[in-house]
């Protein structure tokens, strides 16, 4: 089984100090990672995602009922970048979740400073972001990313029917799925997920 010590991290965030992180960068016109035009427009735009997200997002009773069941301290390592549009849109909630029990706790790193750490997790051979890791006692108890299954599964079917769309085209479909699904994806595949620790 997989191990993850805290020394192996390189700076850590609580869900307030990435959010404020964010927020500097969009005003700075900057982003986490190699600056590109579009990684700073996007960082721009995930500030905006994640206050309304925070603002709107209420978890479902079920899945609060099973992140109150968690009698054990353990670690969420959550993997992201600020430029991360699926990052912008799960990571709200999974912090949410966390507020949820003490027992939970959340970190975030950048991919980027962390490639060791990325290169355990990927999917499909790739560095794909948010990456959340379950850890305890230094052992990795399972992992999930880097969007909802459902998500996931629109993004095949578009990509299958519109081979030719453009990346723009791509990112704009993708955020009208997650605006429709108003977290629920998310919400209730944690609640599967979490049953089986």
């Amino acid at each position: 089984m997989e191990t993850i010590e805290q020394n192996q991290l390189t700076k850590t965030y609580t869900y307030l100090e990435y959010k404020n992180l964010i927020t500097t960068l969009a005003e700075q016109k900057s982003c986490t990672g190699e600056p590109t035009i579009e990684r700073i427009e996007a960082t721009h735009l995930n500030a905006q995602r994640m206050k309304r997200i925070d603002k709107q997002c209420v978890l479902n009773p079920e899945l609060v009922n099973v992140l109150n069941e968690i009698n054990e301290p353990i670690t969420w390592l959550l993997i992201t970048e600020s430029w991360c549009g699926d990052g912008a849109q799960c990571i709200p909630v999974i912090a949410k979740m966390a507020e949820q029990n003490s027992n939970i706790n959340l970190q975030l790193i950048l991919r980027d400073e962390n490639l060791t750490i990325m290169d355990k997790f990927l999917t499909n051979g790739a560095r794909a972001v948010p990456k959340l890791i379950f850890i305890q006692d230094n052992q990795v108890k399972g992992q999930w990313g880097a969007r909802p299954k459902r998500i996931q599964e629109m993004v095949a079917e578009y990509k299958k029917n519109n081979p030719n769309a453009s990346h723009e085209e791509f990112v704009t479909a993708l955020h009208l799925w997650y605006a429709k699904d108003k977290t629920q994806s998310i919400q209730i595949e944690f609640t599967e997920l979490l049953k089986q620790f």
